[in-house]
Order: C-alpha cells, then structure tokens, then sequence
C-alpha cells in the first residue's frame, strides 16, 4: 500500500471539516498525484483510512456516519472525479500515461531511427526491437517511451562487442579508478572516528527568562544557522524566479531541515538524539491510540533516546513556499494534537517536572514559522502556548528579518 498516499488521505479525513468530507473529496485527494492510479488500489487505501479514522469518533455521531456513506459511493464517486479529470475539469499533477497507439507509434519511430544507421551495433538493436511484442509493452516500459536501458534485455542479449559499443560513452563518462588521495581520507576518517556516546543527561535546567549558553555557544549557533541560509540564498531553486513552484519535500529538505539540525548540534546529546525527516508515524501517537491503530505522521520530529526509550521533542509541519488557508489551519491542528501526544507519552514513560518541561511544535506556513509550546502544569492541564513568529529568509534578506528570525521576541505574543 502507497505509505505516503494512505498518509494524505488519512489526514484530510481526520482533519477537513465535515461538510468537505465526501467520496468525490476523498477520491481527488487519491488522484491528484497520480491520476491514473488503479481503481481498486485506491480504493483499498480508502477503505483502511476510513476503518482507522472511524475507530476514532463515537458510533452514531455526525462524522461516524458522514465516513461510513464514503463507500458506498466510491463507484460513482470514482467515475464523476474521472470524468472531471479526462475533460480537464480539475486539476491534476500527473501526466496521462501512454495509449497502445501512441506506444505503437513510438516503438515505429524509434525502429526508423535505429534503421538509420547501417552499424552491427544499431542492427542488432533494430531486429531486437522488431522482436518486441508492443502489445505486451505499457507506458511504464522505457521502450515504449523510445528509451533503451543499459539493464533492458535488448542490451543484455546483444553480442559482446555490440554490449561494449553501446556501453562505450559510459566508460568515458566514470572514471577508471579513484585517486590515492580519497582513499587515504577515507582510511584516515575510519581509524580517526571517535564515537560519541552518552549515556547521562546534562544537568537539569529550570525556566528562569535566562540564556542557558553563554555568549560563545549562542554564537557558534548563530553561525549555524545562517550558514544553512547562506545555502538557501545561493541556491537557484529558492530565487524569486523558482520559488513559488516548489514543493514541500524540496522546501523541506534544503531549508527548514538544515535550519533545525543546525540549532541542536551543540548539546550535549550526541548519539542519542537524532532528527527525523521522512513523515515517520509517531510512537507516542500510536501508543496513545492503542494497539493496531496508527499513529501521525509529522513531517519532522526530533527524537532523543534515554534508558532505553525514545521520546518526540519537536514535532514539526510544514507547507511548501506557497500555503494555502486550509493547508494552515489543518497543520494548526495537526500540531497540538501531536504535542498532545508526545506530552502523554513522556509523562506515562518518565516523570519530567511539570510546569517546566514542554513539547516544541512548530509550524511552517509558506515562509512563516511558528514556535509553541505544550506544558503540562501542577494540576496536569495541559497548556498549548504560542510563543512566537518570525519571517523565514529564504531569499536575501534585509538584516532585520534575518536577526528576527533568530531572534524573534518582537512577536513572541502570537495568536494564530
């Protein structure tokens, strides 16, 4: 089952309003981005996200029933979103895949060109090509889309010398072997490792409205921090230009992942705290919701380890460059559920100080970044606060907007 597509739907069922939650809904959030993926495959995935969706909400209720009228009318469900897409009615991510004519009338043009060339090597491809069954090709074939692969069997099956031919322009392109001075780096890294370990945790700290660093580590911090802005400035994908047309995972990856990696590296946790960047489901998530069920998903988390457990410190999610209202308000959501989570578990598993130890949720918007906070005070109630918001300066930025983003208790009374 697609991971990543049973996530999406997962969440918009848990999180759109009510009165959005229908089978046509549903079924575009399967189709958006991959158009053409197979109707009982979708609807496989649906029917488990609804299963673990409706698990959660009281039999009898207002979205119980609104899930369970999902399936019956996939079908046509199905069908009117299909239509939509074919006559260009809504918006699709996806190419549509190959027809058999157009995959026929690659494989004759792809034969004209091979015919071309009167060389043994463009022969044999020739008569190895003819000897497809085009009917038994699909657009995901390289062939079908006149593409020869060096691990296809038309090129595994040529005589040796025409293989080598066909291979030539990959020899000139990857080097023979690698120079002495890599492998002596290599080696040096290897016998010069120091591995780190940890096994005590720094003294307790307490909230006093006080620097826990002195001047020099906040520094190294700091140099961090705008190192990994320096990359985004200067990379071409995050110009005016580009922006706006990436996605997440690249927005993700070179700017919000590098940003937070670099503002825990110097604590004293070592090997036993690591960021998480692959939509991974929550342990506290899954605990909390009992066995079988599954857990959220943040885009990010930071996890440290401690006796043996593992426990989720920073939850994080995040939009691409350009967020929609409805992508804000349901991560808002999203958020506080996951610190709510992460809270429970820490508390069932160990005994931090109440009024002093807190989840970290931050929420990333388009190019807004929000910080909070999830305590737990002397009567166990839970408190979610909104500590901050700053600009994120994926371009060249003025040096306000740089030292706010570092800095930010300008805004720290945030209501969001």
């Amino acid at each position: 089952m697609p991971t990543d597509l049973y996530t999406k739907i997962y969440n918009f069922l848990l999180n759109a309003e009510e009165e959005d939650i229908t089978a046509g809904s549903v079924i575009y959030q399967g189709i958006e981005d991959n158009p053409w993926i197979p109707q009982n495959e979708l609807k496989s995935v649906i029917e488990q996200a609804v299963a673990f969706v409706r698990n959660q909400y009281e039999r009898g209720s207002s979205r119980h029933t609104t899930l369970l009228e999902i399936l019956p009318e996939f079908e046509i469900g199905f069908k009117t979103v299909c239509s939509l897409r074919n006559i260009g009615a809504v918006k699709m991510n996806g190419k549509r895949p190959l027809t058999s004519n157009k995959i026929e009338k690659n494989i004759k043009a792809l034969k004209g060109k091979l015919r071309k060339n009167t060389s043994q090597l463009y022969q044999h491809l020739f008569l190895g090509v003819s000897a497809v069954s085009v009917s038994e090709l699909t657009w995901k074939d390289p062939l079908a889309n006149q593409v020869i692969t060096d691990d296809s069997d038309l090129v595994q099956t040529l005589p040796e010398r025409q293989r080598e031919s066909f291979m030539k322009p990959v020899e000139d392109m990857v080097p023979s072997s690698l120079p002495q001075i890599i492998w002596e780096k290599c080696e040096e890294f290897v016998v010069n490792f120091a591995e780190s370990n940890m096994s005590i945790l720094p003294q307790k700290l307490s909230h006093n409205g006080k620097w826990k660093e002195s001047d020099e580590e906040l520094a190294d911090v700091t140099l961090r921090i705008l190192g990994s802005l320096n990359d985004s400035w200067n990379n071409p994908a995050f110009s005016s230009e580009f922006a706006k047309s990436q996605n997440e995972g690249t927005y993700v990856t070179n700017v919000i992942v590098p940003a937070i990696r670099a503002t825990p590296k110097g604590l004293p946790l070592r090997r036993s705290s690591y960021v998480s960047s692959a939509e991974r489901q929550s342990s506290a998530s899954a605990n909390r919701k009992g066995e079988g069920r599954a857990g959220r998903r943040p885009d990010i988390m930071f996890v440290m380890k401690h006796n043996g457990k593992k426990y989720e410190l920073i939850y994080v999610e995040s939009s691409r460059l350009s967020c929609t209202l409805q992508k804000e308000k349901d991560d808002e959501i999203k958020l506080w559920r996951e610190t709510n989570d992460g809270m429970y578990w820490v508390h069932k598993s160990s005994g931090p100080d109440k009024d002093e130890f807190g989840i970290i949720g931050m929420q990333v918007a388009g190019q807004t970044i929000r910080l909070n906070v999830l305590i737990r005070d002397m009567e166990n109630v839970h408190r979610y606060y909104h500590l901050y918001k700053a600009e994120i300066p994926v371009q060249q930025s003025d040096p306000s907007i740089v030292t706010n983003f570092l800095d930010p208790r300008e805004t720290k009374t945030v209501q969001t």
